[in-house]
């Protein structure tokens, strides 16, 4: 196998922040969860599917927004969750752009 430079990948900083975000499996799980969705999710509904503690659900959840991995909004008192399909997209370009 004949090694391709790091360079020729374009991998950014932001890349690499959110690789460490996916690098939890409550994270994965959660985007998991809002891919499938296919559709916003409150917090509420993330937490019960997934059987998380809220608490640990919010850190996750802040976690992969600061990455840019998902995207929030607030109604009223409710959190909605989606994912962020652009920064997915360039994660699985960067990731076949090698292979």
């Amino acid at each position: 196998m004949v090694p391709l430079p790091l360079a020729r990948l374009e991998a950014r900083e932001a890349h690499v922040e959110a690789f460490k975000a996916l690098a939890h499996l409550t994270r994965l799980r959660v985007v998991f969860f809002l891919v499938r969705a296919r559709r916003e999710a409150p917090a509420g509904e993330i937490q019960e599917a997934l059987e998380v503690p809220g608490p640990t659900l919010s850190h996750h959840l802040d976690v992969l927004r600061r990455a840019g991995l998902i995207r929030s909004r607030k109604e009223e008192r409710y959190v909605y969750y989606v994912v962020n399909r652009g920064t997915a997209s360039e994660l699985v370009r960067l990731l076949t752009a090698c292979c």
